[in-house]
């Protein structure tokens, strides 16, 4: 089988594209931090960080706001590596501190439906078993196939230096992704991708002490064999990210 050039093939974008109408939320949640007599405010006791919300566009912390990762986008610098067994990966090019913000993962914003038609065009178009299918919520999923960032090329690992986080950022939920402990330059980045993936369980080569060996666990839904990952959050703040294996 053929396998999908994917670094030829995709569009680098910043921002997500939707195909389906722009989910906002209202949670009534607003920052009561004082920034008076401080350097910086919206730290690690405020209300909208401890829910997984940045802090909206009316704080009135302003410019010392430090609750707003994914509106000051200060992304890692990263590159990438050519790994043997699993194609492409990222390293970063810098030192990272544990809860720092590294990367969004951006891609095309669709719905159920719409993944399983692409899904099964790209097994009749034979593109190969690289698919970057990250469900977010029900009827929710980010598709960084065609399009999206260098956050595409971060892979798997069952002992993973970051973390996937759903945020939300002025009531539109976003997917950050975030050092789970310190990481030295040089380091290859990687998370536990809890895969959904069609077909038979798919080997894991992250090379962990602590590897699974494969990944998810068969579940039929409507008459497809899913593999899911157990998100371990009560949260549901980590992401499922989706795979195909035929």
């Amino acid at each position: 089988m053929k396998r999908w050039n994917t670094l030829d093939r995709y569009e680098p974008i910043k921002y997500y594209v939707y195909h389906i109408k722009r989910r906002t939320e209202d949670y009534g949640i607003f920052c009561s931090c004082n920034p008076s007599g401080s350097s910086v405010a919206c730290g690690k006791d405020c209300h909208c960080g401890m829910l997984f919300s940045c802090c909206s566009s009316s704080c009135e912390c302003d410019n010392t706001c430090t609750n707003k990762p994914f509106q000051y986008r200060p992304l890692k610098q990263t590159k990438l590596i050519t790994k043997e067994k699993y194609g492409t990966g990222l390293v970063t090019e810098e030192e990272i501190k544990k809860g720092d913000f590294v990367i969004e993962y951006v891609g095309e914003v669709i719905d159920d439906k719409t993944c399983e038609k692409r899904l099964w065009q790209m097994k009749r178009l034979d593109r190969g078993d690289k698919f970057y299918l990250c469900e977010v919520s029900s009827n929710m999923v980010i598709d960084a196939t065609d399009k999206g960032n260098m956050s595409r090329f971060i892979n798997h690992s069952c002992e993973p230096n970051m973390e996937m986080q759903k945020w939300i950022i002025d009531g539109e939920t976003r997917v950050g992704i975030f050092a789970l402990r310190d990481i030295k330059k040089g380091e290859e980045l990687t998370y536990d991708s809890n895969f959904v993936q069609f077909g038979k369980n798919q080997d894991c080569h992250c090379g962990s002490s602590n590897c699974r060996k494969t990944l998810g666990k068969a579940k039929m839904v409507n008459s497809f064999i899913l593999n899911k990952g157990n998100s371990g959050s009560s949260q549901d703040q980590h992401i499922k990210k989706k795979q195909k294996k035929w």
